[in-house]
């Protein structure tokens, strides 16, 4: 499962024609890193936390977006990416042979080309969080840490590959690190600071996380590949499909017993549960009559969740606190 020793950087797949630096940028973005899925993904995710550390921090005042909140979200945008270019450089020999025709197994881009894009954001990354302040930057810090960790495996190497699940539940601990920078972004607080009930969110967003990680990887039988790992490989196609919505069923009620020490309207209880069961469709419908079409859904079925999750709690705490959106400039509290 590697690339020609030789070459490290070798392209195995269909050559292409050598583009600008824009444009090679933009066919790997658009692969690897759709802008406008993630950005209103990364949106909801970032509002729903910077809300909810707002009516914790400071009850009964307005939750507000401020300038540093599209410079937080930007921020966790690029934190995204970088994750992302780390595991195309870690994964890029099983790469190589799975799926050589990938733009970067092509060679339209080159893992030189990542190393640079990768310093650009890390660059925005640590001036945005430093300007912030010291309680942003050093939440930021601790959660590039632990990113340097995924990418060396937490030194556990082949050992922790052979531990599937294991090996997810650890990476899936990115979501509570960022979480906690949102809430710096929100609060211009150390992290330590955030109550348990923030951090019950944050467990609930690992776990939204974890539902769409798990979808994404569940296939049929006659759709798997040897050397390619699935939930479905491991815990068969209907047994991951179980567990995906366990984790959506569990995150539910979590963020119920949220809704009710926050007072929220009988409302949001309400759309939660419609919208968790219009999400279980997918899941049905799979148990039902799995197929290559019923399997992807799931993925879809999951993204639309955390969307919506998210979406709605924000709404819901701009409407039981008010919404106040502050000029551009404004450092204050």
């Amino acid at each position: 499962m590697s690339a020609s020793p030789q070459n490290f950087e070798q392209p195995v797949g269909r050559a292409a024609p050598r583009k600008s630096i824009l444009k090679r940028y933009a066919a790997y973005l658009h692969e690897r890193f759709p802008l406008l899925s993630n950005a209103l993904l990364i949106v909801s995710f970032f509002s729903s936390n910077q809300f909810l550390a707002q009516s914790l921090d400071r009850s009964k005042h307005p939750v507000r977006y401020d300038m540093w909140s599209g410079l937080g979200a930007l921020t966790i945008c690029c934190f995204f990416l970088h994750v992302r270019i780390f595991d195309d450089h870690k994964d890029y020999r099983h790469d190589c042979e799975f799926y050589p025709n990938r733009v970067l197994q092509r060679g339209i881009v080159t893992l030189t080309d990542l190393k640079w894009l990768l310093a650009i954001v890390l660059l925005i990354e640590c001036i945005i969080t430093f300007g912030c302040g010291m309680a942003t930057w050093f939440a930021w810090s601790a959660a590039l840490l632990f990113s340097l960790l995924m990418l060396r495996e937490f030194f556990l190497g082949s050992w922790l590959r052979d531990r599937f699940l294991l090996y997810a539940s650890l990476h899936m601990l990115l979501i509570p690190a960022l979480t906690a920078v949102i809430w710096s972004f929100a609060t211009r607080r150390y992290f330590w600071h955030a109550p348990a009930w923030y951090w019950l969110y944050s467990l609930v967003s690992y776990l939204l996380a974890f539902n769409w990680e798990v979808s994404r990887k569940i296939r049929v039988p006659q759709d798997e590949r040897d050397g390619v790992d699935s939930y479905s490989a491991r815990f068969g196609t209907y047994g991951a499909a179980w567990g995906s919505q366990m984790f959506r069923v569990v995150s539910t009620i979590l963020v119920m017993l949220l809704a009710y020490h926050m007072d929220l309207s009988l409302r949001f209880y309400g759309i939660l549960l419609l919208l968790l069961a219009l999400c279980s469709i997918g899941f049905v419908q799979h148990l039902l009559a799995a197929s290559s079409q019923t399997a992807k859904r799931l993925e879809i079925y999951a993204g639309i969740y955390i969307l919506a999750f998210d979406a709605l709690l924000s709404i819901e705490l701009a409407s039981r606190y008010g919404i106040r959106i502050d000029a551009p400039g404004s450092l204050v509290r």
